[in-house]
């Protein structure tokens, strides 16, 4: 059987493809198996913000706990997962595969012990204290980070030409996978077991099998597995001025719509699960839909085009190692020969579009006999520049000087070839790719204006995700429901994914018009001065509202934050700043859950006579924390427009003397 794909005429004129069987393996195929891993992670990484879910049985059997100790437990979950900065130095150091190992030992050890923990709650076999709680559930918060890292930064650059497409699937299901987990609660766990531990047995099992698939499978490309359509910018594509590709559409479009159906299915289930009372068909229903969601996204491989040029690319570099396995050593010939395949690629399809095609043996016996031609000088130049990671996504090398980028110098201009849309001068996008250490950076106000922008967004979703059901229990004292709890935790997800999706659907609109990413970073704050309030004044069947508001600007300053980084460093200084700004993420607890939403909880909650019950009522319970949380958004949203206005005028993080 073969499998024939629509791929658009125009794309088919340059790039022929040739039939495949279902299941044979192409190097297209390689790279969407690799995404599809990427999502299962997507959903591991979500589980670990599902503290609203389990965080209720901590009053409960031997563990009563105040809200107070509740927040201890959270904060310490919290400020492990912002605290990156190891990952980031181990992903530019070592790579995905190291970076995703490491969070998987973490994240499987954490909820072995959480299940121990909670297996008998009369009796646990690890204590019932705080400080071993905190532990286990730390160790599981501290692998999001490596999963997030490893995984998102990963197909960043494996699918570079689909930088918008990767945020809008992956950090969506990202956002999304603490909703999908929680609808799997609410299917299988909720009212079949009485305790929480089998629900956590089921995330160490997960864990332990996507995460070993990741470090098996997830790579950044290499000269032997680029990929001309996602990785390397076709000609058709340039020849159109940019924007995204043609050439792998078709799988694309394939998972926006699985994930749109995804989000619109889990929106409509939990709304139906916050007013009608489920029955167990009902609940088999819904698990059985959201494992089948998960597993659509491999139709993707599936649907994925397979072309000529990749195939011939593909057998160059088989033959090249072939010969390096035949003589035990690469020779300098064979080194040379690899290099040169990937160069004349890079080559051919930059003048694909002009009709100049190189010849691969004319570059390489060029090379072999130590004369170099003109084309093969600006060949070095552009493998140098791959080397050093410091290629612009859209296909433009970037400077990476202390200085803004220099004009277009007569080199840059082979055979009276007009310089690239994206060096040209007017182009926002020629920007400056920051390789600048993170102590040069962070002397300079850029990368703090940056960080309290994501102190802001992040804040919220401290205060709001990690109380949700403290919230929802102070503003429905007397008709608390698990179930409508979980349904918050759900929406709150799904909201975060439809900003992700938003994100994800603007960036290649956005890169049409010659604007920038960071257009959208005002967008968190300015969701969250509405969104915060909203919960001081909605009955408490209208949570929901409050809930998806803020959600959605959580989602928006995830998918966004990301790009940013993306679009302004360089490739190999992108982990270590990425990381620095969790540390605004590691903050929010401390000011937010253990100075004022604990506290101010307990304290009323005491005055109200709740002594020991970790329970309180009214909306005087969450008025200070939020209010303080709105007004540290009114200066993110200001301070987000200056960021905007600085970089784009010196066209990136570009310091002047």
């Amino acid at each position: 059987m073969t499998l024939n794909t629509g791929v658009n005429a125009a794309v088919r004129a340059v790039y022929p493809t040739y039939p495949t069987t279902l299941l044979q393996r192409t190097l297209e195929k390689a790279w969407f198996c690799q995404f599809c891993i990427g999502i299962l992670i997507c959903v591991n990484n979500g589980a670990c913000f599902t503290f609203g879910i389990f965080s209720p049985y901590m009053k409960r059997g031997a563990f009563r706990y105040t809200q107070s100790q509740i927040d201890v437990v959270s904060t310490v979950g919290v400020l492990l997962s912002y605290f990156s900065m190891p990952t980031g130095f181990l992903f530019d150091r070592r790579g995905p595969a190291a970076t995703l190992l490491a969070g998987t030992i973490l994240n499987v050890t954490g909820w072995v012990g959480m299940y121990f923990i909670f297996k008998d709650m009369e009796h646990p076999l690890l204590s019932n204290s705080v400080v071993v709680m905190a532990f286990f559930f730390g160790l599981s918060q501290f692998s999001a980070s490596f999963y997030e890292t490893g995984s998102v930064l990963t197909n960043l650059k494996s699918f570079s030409c689909y930088q918008g497409r990767v945020i809008l699937i992956q950090k969506t299901f990202m956002g999304l996978g603490s909703s999908l987990v929680a609808q799997i609660y609410v299917a299988f766990f909720e009212k079949t077991f009485s305790g929480i531990a089998p629900f956590f047995a089921f995330l160490f099992l997960y864990s332990a099998v996507a995460g070993t698939l990741a470090v098996l499978y997830l790579r950044l490309p290499t000269p032997e597995t680029r990929c001309v359509g996602l990785n390397v910018e076709d000609a058709e594509t340039k020849a159109r001025g940019g924007g995204e590709p043609r050439m792998f559409r078709t799988p694309f479009n394939v998972g926006t719509a699985i994930l749109c159906v995804g989000v619109a299915f889990v929106l409509v289930t939990t709304l139906v699960e916050n007013f009608v009372t489920l029955t167990a068909a009902m609940r088999a229903w819904i698990g059985a839909a959201t494992v089948l969601l998960c597993m659509s996204f491999t139709s993707m491989i599936f649907t994925t085009p397979s072309y000529e040029v990749n195939r011939q690319r593909g057998e160059r570099a088989g033959a090249g190692r072939e010969a390096v396995e035949l003589d035990g050593m690469p020779s300098r010939a064979t080194t040379t020969t690899v290099t040169a395949d990937w160069t004349a690629t890079e080559l051919e399809e930059g003048d694909r579009s002009q009709c100049v095609v190189e010849d691969l043996a004319l570059c390489t016996e060029t090379s072999t006999a130590g004369v170099a031609s003109p084309v093969q000088l600006k060949s070095f130049d552009n493998d140098t520049a791959v080397a050093k990671g410091t290629v612009h996504p859209h296909g433009a090398v970037a400077h990476t000087s202390g200085s803004p980028p220099p004009s277009p110098t007569a080199a840059d201009v082979v055979n009276n070839a007009p310089a690239s849309d994206e060096e040209r001068p007017d182009n926002p996008f020629a920007l400056h790719l920051n390789d600048e250490s993170l102590w040069v950076n962070v002397r300079h106000r850029e990368v703090w204006l940056l960080w309290f922008v994501c102190f802001g967004a992040w804040s919220a979703m401290t205060v709001v995700s990690s109380n949700s059901s403290q919230i929802y229990q102070a503003l429905a004292y007397d008709s608390f429901s698990l179930t409508v709890n979980t349904v918050f935790v759900s929406i709150y997800g799904v909201a975060s994914a439809v900003g992700r999706i938003i994100v994800g659907c603007l960036h290649p609109r956005l890169a049409r018009h010659r604007m920038p990413i960071s257009v959208l970073l005002p967008l968190a704050p300015l969701l969250n001065i509405v969104g915060l309030p909203m919960f001081l004044l909605s009955p408490s069947r209208m949570l929901f509202i409050p809930f998806f508001v803020v959600g959605l600007g959580v989602g928006f300053s995830w998918g966004t934050t990301v790009l940013v980084i993306t679009s302004l460093f360089a490739d190999h200084n992108c982990g270590k700043h990425y990381s620095f700004l969790y540390t605004a993420g590691m903050l929010s607890p401390l000011i937010f859950n253990m100075a004022l939403f604990g506290p101010v909880y307990d304290h009323y909650g005491e005055r109200q006579g709740h002594v020991g019950g970790g329970s309180c009522e009214g909306v005087v319970c969450i008025a200070a924390p939020m209010i303080v949380c709105t007004a540290v958004n009114v200066i993110a949203a200001p301070l987000a427009y200056m960021f905007i206005k600085r970089t784009t005028a010196r066209r990136g993080i570009v310091y002047t003397a």
